[in-house]
């Protein structure tokens, strides 16, 4: 009997892949790869023939780009692929890949991802260069067999290249491509006026602009006032770039790469800023919960408190409040004979309070009137030895403008001769004409800042004859800036005799306590005009935070 008439009754149904939609995802792991081997292309070109050859389309296409395997979802490309193709309401029917390796090297991670493009999205893969596919379970095997060799494969290169990459860094050498401020001179690298035999690191132009940058945030100027000097000097950076900037410890000779496995050394390079310099500003981050912003913790009764030192100890004093109004300043060295000192004079008091003692104790540096001419002289001198930075900015302005104006003639020229677009030519004329306009605002604002010396002076001047009055009136802040100013190692306090002592005084105030006291003792011995310009020598090292006050 002929058993074709009971093949009607089978439940077996023949499944034909009518979806010939495909699409196509290509990698390389290096620029170099992606600059000078043309394997993205070579990729391109066979997947197009292999799918010209089995009646394929490709529909889309993705990669194209140099991405590392190391991890899949690190990878941009990588990712906005694998969304897009779960997003899609019609699917295609394969991924096409020139070798698994190229799909990824993560091994178990990779399997898993296969499984799920298979299993739950009827989608398959397709290696290019064997022709394996997954549309049968042997050919799904053979796909995940490639994952599994491509991920023993970089295991395997990892096993070789990590330990000499470990020994290079252990050495004091920097991995990968050097932070912005540093020209990477070395055997590898792209530019060939950087190729050396040996890996150096040299602190270029925006370097040296940077270093300037680590000065101000060590005077506690804030980032934004910070970018706005770095662009006056022609360096433009991002305050997220300039945030990260001050944690990155290469600036200061430190190298933490990982593969130093939580260890530090020494760096082999010239850095911009001190150990000590940028452990001081890291340590203001971690005082103000990481906001890289300082923010006032100073109680307005007792302003002394974060410069005070006892002076039979040499421990830091700090203070507390009584009865919610009476402040005092104490010892912190449980061991001193010190006892709490009164912050402030009341009806009530025995003892004059120690915020009273130190407003009459600045009264020695207050600016006599008589010294007021020899004290504009030397602040001339001063300023204009301090005002070489804005002639600097100055400078820097006057050559980005010569640029945008010959960048402009160029394009003037482009526009007649070559033809250009109308639209590319007014687009780029309005972006360099508003450049040229920022630059000249820039410049007409420095000048006039260069320009008002005797402003700067007035002000200076006004400040220093009551010192005293100053300190008295100011908020806590201020308070606080200007004992930091005049006694930058501190205040120290004689708690027996309730008198300060001399510490460390900022040049401009010990000049003017210095000339005064000559001025006083040359008055009862004999008189003399010390409006001479020969007195003004005695300020050298007069600070320009003082204009700051």
């Amino acid at each position: 009997m002929n058993l074709e008439y009971f093949r009607k009754f089978s439940n077996h149904e023949e499944k034909q892949n009518n979806n010939k939609n495909v699409w196509l995802y290509t990698r390389v792991s290096s620029k170099e790869q992606f600059d000078n081997n043309s394997s993205i292309d070579n990729q391109t070109i066979a997947a197009e023939n292999y799918a010209a050859e089995n009646n394929y389309d490709i529909s889309n296409t993705f990669g194209g780009t140099y991405e590392s395997a190391k991890g899949d979802f690190s990878r941009k490309e990588f990712t906005r692929f694998f969304n897009e193709l779960i997003k899609a309401k019609q699917k295609p029917f394969a991924v096409m890949i020139y070798k698994m390796s190229r799909f990824s090297r993560t091994g178990a991670t990779a399997i898993g991802l296969v499984s799920k493009l298979i299993n739950e999205h009827n989608v398959h893969l397709i290696e290019v260069s064997t022709g394996k596919d997954s549309t049968t379970p042997r050919g799904e095997l053979e796909i995940i067999e490639s994952l599994q060799y491509a991920r023993k494969e970089n295991i395997e290169r990892l096993e070789v290249t990590v330990p000499g990459m470990k020994t290079f860094v252990k050495n004091g050498n920097w991995l990968g491509k050097a932070p912005r401020g540093y020209d990477h001179y070395g055997p590898r690298v792209k530019n060939l006026k950087f190729v050396s035999g040996k890996q150096r690191l040299e602190i270029n132009t925006e370097g040296k602009i940077l270093k300037k940058a680590w000065k101000w945030k060590l005077q506690e100027i804030p980032d934004f006032e910070i970018l706005k000097k770095l662009e006056l000097r022609g360096l433009e950076i991002s305050k997220q770039s300039l945030s990260a900037t001050w944690r990155n410890p290469f600036y200061c000779g430190i190298n933490i790469n990982k593969l130093l496995e939580g260890n530090v050394v020494n760096g082999n390079w010239t850095p911009i800023v001190s150990q000590k310099d940028f452990e001081t500003i890291n340590n203001r981050f971690d005082a103000s919960n990481n906001s890289g912003y300082k923010q006032s913790k100073y109680n307005i009764n007792r302003p002394l408190q974060s410069q005070l030192f006892c002076g039979i100890c040499d421990t830091k004093m700090t203070g507390y409040v009584k009865k919610q109004t009476i402040h005092y300043y104490k010892c912190q060295n449980k061991k001193c004979t010190c006892k709490d000192l009164n912050a402030n004079s009341s009806k009530k008091s025995l003892n004059t309070g120690l915020n009273n003692l130190f407003q009459e104790y600045l009264g020695q540096f207050n600016l006599s009137p008589s010294m007021e001419n020899v004290f504009r002289e030397q602040m001339k001198i001063t300023i204009k030895d301090r005002s070489k930075d804005e002639i600097d900015i100055e400078h820097s302005l006057n050559k980005r403008i010569i640029n945008a104006n010959q960048s402009l003639d160029k394009l003037e020229r482009k526009y007649i001769f070559e033809d250009i677009g109308t639209g590319t030519y007014q687009k780029f004329k309005f972006e360099l004409e508003d450049e040229i306009t920022k630059l000249e605002h820039e410049k007409s604002k420095l000048s006039l800042e260069i320009s008002n010396l005797n402003k700067k002076i007035d002000k200076c001047i006004e400040i220093t004859k009551n010192i005293s009055g100053y300190w008295a009136y100011e908020s806590i802040d201020n308070k606080v800036k200007l004992q930091k100013l005049i006694f930058p190692l501190g205040i120290i306090i004689d708690p027996l005799k309730r008198q300060y002592r001399t510490t460390k005084v900022n040049s401009v105030f010990s000049t003017i306590s210095s000339i005064t006291r000559n001025r006083e003792d040359k008055t009862k011995s004999a008189p003399s005009d010390l409006d001479d310009a020969s007195c003004s020598v005695a300020g050298a090292g007069l600070e320009p935070a003082t204009f700051g006050l």
